[in-house]
């Protein structure tokens, strides 16, 4: 009785872990990118971070510019862009008290890191940058914080 309860519970198990990644197959990412300014001027290293909002599907993605401002959002799963939708827009700058980078091997908190850029930015309560990205993607989004 006990063993067939268990085998039971398995397949049950089993068929839920593969609607949840059927459904992530199902959900359409498409390419995502622009430039990030402050005040004007481009800044290498900014974190730029996609949450969804209101309807919008999926978990949302995350980029870092280059050194001519550029990002490409990166979904959460590792897959290029991000699902059509409406994007509340995060931004942070870390960098080391000295100034200097935080080492790409390192999280930022773990070796005390400091956010160049206003709390305001960061969080999502009070970040003033929102996003649509259309269904095929965009190339042109552009936010300068000031």
């Amino acid at each position: 009785m006990a063993s067939r309860f268990f085998c039971v519970l398995s397949l049950l198990f089993l068929t839920a872990c593969g609607s949840a990644d059927e459904k992530r197959d199902e959900l359409k990412t498409f390419p995502t990118w622009g430039t990030v300014k402050i005040k004007g001027k481009t800044v290498p290293g900014i974190s730029v971070v996609f949450f969804p909002e209101g309807q919008t599907s999926g978990q949302g993605g995350r980029g870092t510019t280059d050194e001519s401002g550029q990002f490409i959002l990166r979904y959460q799963d590792g897959r290029d862009g991000v699902p059509p939708g409406s994007y509340r827009v995060l931004f942070e700058h870390f960098v080391m008290p000295d100034g200097s980078k935080v080492p790409e091997s390192e999280f930022p908190a773990d070796v005390g890191a400091i956010n160049q850029l206003p709390h305001k930015f960061s969080d999502f309560g009070t970040s003033p940058f929102k996003a649509t990205v259309p269904e095929g993607g965009t190339a042109d989004l552009e936010f300068d914080l000031k």
